[in-house]
């Protein structure tokens, strides 16, 4: 394929968007019909593009249900990219349940795919009400949840702008997501450093978010909490912000070294 194949090009875009619909169903996976409703695209070319899939080991389909869903190559794909790259999770891991025990409520860690955020992982706090608006593997529209929110503040005006014209359309499967109240939202998470959602995922909870960047100072992740509205009252925000930028410092320290050092970094940090 060449860049002046757009036909090719525009396959690829295709092949794509159908990988992002199934990983945004999970385990459950997703009828044909359901991809074509989603996707926007016929039926004929749904099929064409799930069986050249198949056939590549990055989409399975279940023999009962006939359900499709991503394939073990995904993971084989992701493991190679692992060994080049540091493992967020495992890195994040101890700063994220240290951040959850500290504030009593749950802590998440988000990266972005293309216009979606997506949860990769998650700890809880000892507050017995939890506020899970998110599960690990889950993807979201950018902007629905503080993470999000955060990750559009710190982009480029034309990029941001992009991003508010690209999830236009999947923002309406959120009511209390509205893209006024979202940019609203970032603009607020410009000037303070820092994102704030409320109830622009459910009802009654609230979340605050800062972004991580990586050793080149680019964005990595977002590192967030979520809790029931009574605990995220605006007396405690500065200390949770406090916590959720003491935390993101000790990550980028971390992300800063190579992957030799990252342990015995740990260890200095706790000692």
């Amino acid at each position: 394929m060449t860049r002046s194949d757009p036909s090719g090009a525009q396959t690829v875009d295709r092949a794509v968007a159908i990988l992002r619909l199934l990983a945004s169903a999970g385990e459950s996976g997703l009828r044909l019909i359901d991809l074509q409703h989603a996707s926007g695209l016929s039926k004929p070319t749904v099929h064409r593009l799930l069986s050249s899939l198949l056939q590549h080991g990055l989409v399975e389909q279940d023999p009962g249900t006939r359900r499709y869903r991503l394939g073990m190559e995904m993971a084989v794909l992701g493991w190679s990219v692992s060994g080049a790259r540091p493992d967020l999770r495992q890195l994040c891991g101890p700063d994220m349940q240290a951040l959850a025990d500290e504030t009593g409520d749950t802590a998440f860690l988000a990266v972005r795919s293309g216009y979606d955020t997506v949860c990769i992982e998650r700890k809880m706090g000892p507050y017995p009400i939890k506020a899970f608006t998110v599960d690990v593997g889950t993807r979201r529209p950018l902007g629905v949840g503080a993470g999000g929110i955060i990750m559009i503040a710190a982009m480029p005006e034309d990029e941001a702008e992009l991003v508010f014209e690209s999830i236009r359309e999947p923002l309406r499967a959120y009511p209390n997501v509205s893209e006024a109240a979202l940019r609203d939202a970032v603009a607020r998470a410009r000037t303070d450093g820092y994102a704030f959602s409320d109830g622009l995922v459910m009802t009654g909870v609230r979340g605050l978010a800062v972004l991580v960047r990586d050793a080149r100072g680019q964005p990595a992740a977002a590192l967030s909490l979520s809790a029931v509205q009574d605990r995220i009252r605006p007396e405690r925000v500065p200390a949770l912000v406090k916590a959720l930028e003491e935390r993101k410092k000790r990550i980028e320290r971390s992300l800063a070294l190579p992957p030799a050092r990252t342990a015995t970094l740990r260890l200095e940090l706790d000692s």
